[in-house]
């Protein structure tokens, strides 16, 4: 899910300067058809967000405006770290249903005749990824019904494995 800056804007009352300074290191897409217009993760968008803008609100309004620019299962590797840093960045209400999403996440790919072995070594950043999914994404800011986990997080992690792995691989490598 994504935003623009005049979504950012219209949720916190900035101005468009403002609004680009906060969202300099934020991940964006750039699709063709829109003309240079940088469309903002949604999770890096409200980590940029001050205390007093979360109370008025501006996470949900941001949440309402955000878009799905690709109606795809699969999210970049690299995006991990993005993932990991909103789930530590969660206020209270936001964080349990994070928790609660991810262990729905892990129960339905054990269940599922997809428990691979490679999939299984890849829980922990497949589990954090799928925190960026747009249907979680939306269960997690709005609490409204969740997700169907038992069909979505399989599908997800066989999505999602090949290229999480190589990362988490090498990062766990460099580590060593």
């Amino acid at each position: 899910m994504h935003i623009t800056i005049d979504n950012y804007c219209a949720a916190t009352s900035v101005c468009p300067t403002t609004a680009g300074r906060r969202l300099t290191d934020a991940p964006y897409l750039m699709p063709s058809r829109e003309r240079g217009r940088r469309y903002y993760h949604l999770a890096a968008a409200v980590m940029t967000l001050k205390a007093k803008e979360i109370d008025a609100g501006a996470v949900e309004m941001l949440a309402n405006a955000a878009r799905i620019l690709d109606d795809h299962l699969y999210i970049e590797s690299a995006a991990i770290p993005l993932a990991q840093d909103f789930a530590d960045w969660l206020p209270a209400a936001m964080l349990d249903r994070a928790r609660r999403a991810q262990t729905a996440f892990v129960v339905a790919v054990a269940n599922s005749r997809l428990c691979t072995p490679s999939i299984v070594r890849n829980l922990d950043p497949l589990k954090a990824l799928f925190l960026l999914n747009p249907d979680v994404l939306r269960w997690i800011f709005a609490g409204v019904a969740a997700p169907a986990f038992d069909t979505l997080a399989p599908a997800f992690a066989v999505a999602c494995n090949e290229s999480a792995l190589s990362l988490y691989t090498n990062n766990i490598l460099e580590a060593a």
